[in-house]
């Protein structure tokens, strides 16, 4: 299997990838003369690596206890991370349902799918806050969270106003 080295860290990267594993860089514009042969790699340690030690591309593991890598492989394997630059933030899956529920609590279904969408909303507010997910774009949860608990106060707004209108209507 072909690798090329990352321009920009010198990372070494299986030649079938689009953007380098450790810095994002995206590999299409890099001639295809720089293919080196792969290198055996040597048996892995037992020993878990420490903070501070080097990996390829030259950069320090993260600390302990800091987001882990896609399989607890550090370094992570090259494409295990979604391509993006630093600073580029994303919304979640989550995040997603959770606004397309409220707008659907909103115009028909109340609680049955709002109450879901603000757990939803929820659970990735609490995955940045906790720092498990950093790439998320933590302003679009806690919309959907609000869109959500808006439109539970609003249906038990109209049904309190329905019931309302309902009551010189009703004999006991």
């Amino acid at each position: 299997m072909d690798t090329v080295i990352c321009p920009r860290c010198g990372a070494t990267i299986p030649s079938s990838s689009a953007f380098c594993g450790v810095c994002g860089t995206p590999l299409s514009a890099q001639p295809s003369g720089t293919a080196v042969p792969q290198q055996p790699t040597p048996p892995a340690e037992s020993a878990p690596p420490q903070a501070g030690q080097q990996f390829s591309g030259g950069q320090p593991l993260p600390p302990p206890g800091s987001y882990p890598p896609p399989g607890g492989a550090f370094p992570p394997p090259p494409g295990a991370y979604p391509p993006g630059f630093a600073g580029t933030k994303v919304v979640g899956d989550s995040t997603k349902w959770a606004i397309g529920l409220g707008v659907a609590a909103l115009f028909c279904c109340g609680p049955l799918t709002a109450i879901p969408g603000f757990l939803l909303a929820k659970k990735d507010m609490d995955e940045f806050a906790s720092g498990r997910a950093p790439h998320l774009d933590v302003s679009w949860s806690k919309m959907a969270y609000y869109l959500n608990i808006i439109a539970l106060i609003l249906f038990v707004a109209g049904i309190c106003l329905f019931w309302g209108r309902l009551a010189p209507f009703r004999h006991f």
